[in-house]
């Protein structure tokens, strides 16, 4: 059987959040899946637009050690943080000033952990909630453009966003509706250099996801599985519709492909 190589979304594919205690768990299917994939030499990974550091405990809960992290910003390898990309540069700067200067709460990530900076606390003002697992740093001698930025937060509602065009040329998703986050979302970009790293045919690359952020994934890969549960939207542009994420889809995709 020729390898192949596996890219998984975790919320809603890999992983199901229980009704009673809103803890995530992996399904014993599942579990049994990827062990079965990984015996067969198959490569295994996860494709997320979580940060890394967001992305650990998941991971570990999942036992894979290949990620694609950061929406396609962010590669790891055998357990090994290989690369870590920022935002453009000049983008992520023009439009942190330009959002400072009109007053709005900005917040950035300059690191690989949950610390998030900002010149003054208009933010964290306007977002208490966050700093439940934000840990909210004020530095009013930040400068943006000198500075490696991996994620914007700002205080702005969907109608504000037409006051900077900026925004449109930028990946940005709103989880609030007076929050918007700047973070990157091609997770197949971040496919692609993983990989280059391993030599790897484009041609045999399968992805598995559920949400609106796989979209741009499945419209790229050569072949890309929609849990049952997935959104109608990524169902049209699948290549396969399995079973949903809680009746066993991830086993029930790879034994009618003859994957495992």
């Amino acid at each position: 059987m020729k390898k192949k190589y596996f890219f998984f979304d975790i919320d809603g594919t890999l992983t199901l959040r229980d009704p009673i205690t809103k803890e995530s768990y992996v399904p014993e299917s599942t579990r049994r899946t990827l062990k079965q994939l990984k015996e067969k030499g198959h490569f295994v990974s996860v494709a997320t637009g979580r940060a890394h550091w967001m992305a650990m405990d998941v991971v570990n809960l999942i036992g894979i050690d290949n990620l694609v992290t950061d929406g396609g910003n962010g590669i790891v390898l055998g357990g090994e943080l290989v690369e870590l990309l920022p935002l453009d540069p000049e983008k992520a700067a023009a439009l942190c000033n330009e959002l400072t200067k009109d007053g709005r709460g900005v917040g950035v990530m300059l690191h690989d952990d949950n610390r998030l900076y900002f010149k003054d606390d208009n933010y964290a003002q306007q977002n208490p909630e966050f700093s439940s697992f934000m840990r909210y740093i004020v530095d009013e001698n930040l400068d943006f453009a000198k500075e490696k930025i991996y994620k914007i937060f700002v205080s702005i509602t969907e109608e504000e966003e037409e006051k900077y065009p900026i925004l449109k040329t930028m990946p940005h998703m709103r989880y609030h509706p007076n929050n918007l986050m700047i973070e990157p979302a091609d997770k197949y970009a971040g496919i692609t250099r993983v990989m280059k790293f391993l030599n790897g045919d484009m041609a045999d690359v399968v992805v598995f996801g559920d949400g609106w952020n796989d979209m741009d994934m499945f419209s790229k890969a050569p072949m890309s599985i929609a849990m049952g549960n997935s959104v109608d939207a990524l169902k049209e542009i699948a290549t396969f519709v399995t079973k949903g994420a809680d009746d066993g889809g991830i086993e029930y995709a790879c034994r009618h492909f003859g994957w495992i």
